[in-house]
């Protein structure tokens, strides 16, 4: 800075006047000069105060702003879709059409709000299968030991289409690979009287392929559950790493699928899960009751 060419002029020019003033001027209007330079000089360095500050809180926003993508900047799959975000807001930003900006301000808010759903750990499905993709990830994901399950079955036709029947041959698959699956059928009057040892033929076959396949099955009246409204539900749990809860009408049809990564939702589910094993019993030994009492082997029991 001492070498830049406008302070060493200004420098030159002060200097030069001063040394005038002092050589010809009277010794108060020397006085009074040396005072108004030194106000000036103040005032000068009171101004650059505030203006640095000005400026160091713009830059302090600035990098606020930038948290944000640097934190993204290690996340290559992340930073592409904040970028392409960011991209398409500025071209949103050209449009001057009110329309569009009204009706493209409340699409933006439902997604926002999507996105902040999956920041806090929780994927929604809404009226779809495709949630079956990531419970099958989720199966298959390497280091799963145990899956815990408990389905609601309010008809004969419970996963019973193609992607139930196909989310049944994971289960049996993962099985044997040495995932420990166990699973609570909790069962609606009409499929398991309570005059009946075992449940109707119209789910037998479902319950008895999974335990021929190694799933651990347990076995629960709905009516059993009358004073425990908040165990009717059907939910999974991955570990201790995710809980499933899906929703379905009364046709046995997902409404919605919900799968949430939150501790908290995964505690809640094993309370569940340990509620439920007081009310159910295990199909192996209901199984081995049914053909005592009536002595015939299990394949006919079944």
């Amino acid at each position: 800075m001492l070498w830049n060419f406008k302070f060493i002029g200004i420098s030159l020019a002060g200097s030069l006047t001063m040394a005038l003033v002092s050589t010809f001027a009277p010794l108060p209007a020397q006085i009074a000069i040396l005072g108004a330079t030194v106000s000036i000089l103040a005032g000068l360095f009171v101004a650059y105060v505030e203006q640095e500050a000005e400026r160091e809180q713009q830059r302090a926003e600035l990098l606020e702003k930038l948290q944000v993508p640097v934190a993204l900047a290690p996340q290559h799959d992340l930073f592409d879709l904040y970028s392409a975000f960011a991209n398409s807001l500025a071209g949103l930003a050209k449009h001057p059409d009110p329309i569009l900006r009204q009706f493209a301000v409340l699409k933006l808010s439902s997604v926002i709000e999507q996105v902040r759903s999956l920041s806090e750990g929780v994927i929604t499905f809404t009226g779809t299968e495709t949630w079956r993709t990531v419970y099958e990830q989720l199966l298959q994901s390497p280091g799963l030991k145990d899956y815990r399950s408990v389905s609601w079955v309010k008809t004969p036709d419970y996963w019973q289409d193609q992607p139930g029947r196909q989310s049944m041959r994971l289960n049996f698959f993962v099985a044997k690979q040495g995932v420990m699956i166990e699973r609570v059928a909790i069962l609606r009057g009409k499929l398991w009287a309570a005059s009946d040892d075992l449940p109707s033929p119209s789910v037998r076959p479902w319950i008895h392929e999974q335990h021929v396949e190694g799933i651990r099955m347990w076995l629960v009246r709905e009516a059993d559950l009358i004073n425990e409204p908040d165990l009717l539900c059907d939910f999974g749990i991955y570990d201790e790493r995710a809980t499933g809860v899906q929703e379905l009408d009364e046709q046995s049809r997902t409404i919605r699928f919900q799968l949430s990564f939150v501790p908290s939702s995964v505690r809640l589910a094993q309370d569940r899960w340990t509620r439920l094993l007081l009310y159910a019993k295990p199909y192996s030994e209901l199984l081995t009751i049914a053909q005592k009492k009536n002595g015939i082997d299990g394949d006919r029991a079944t």
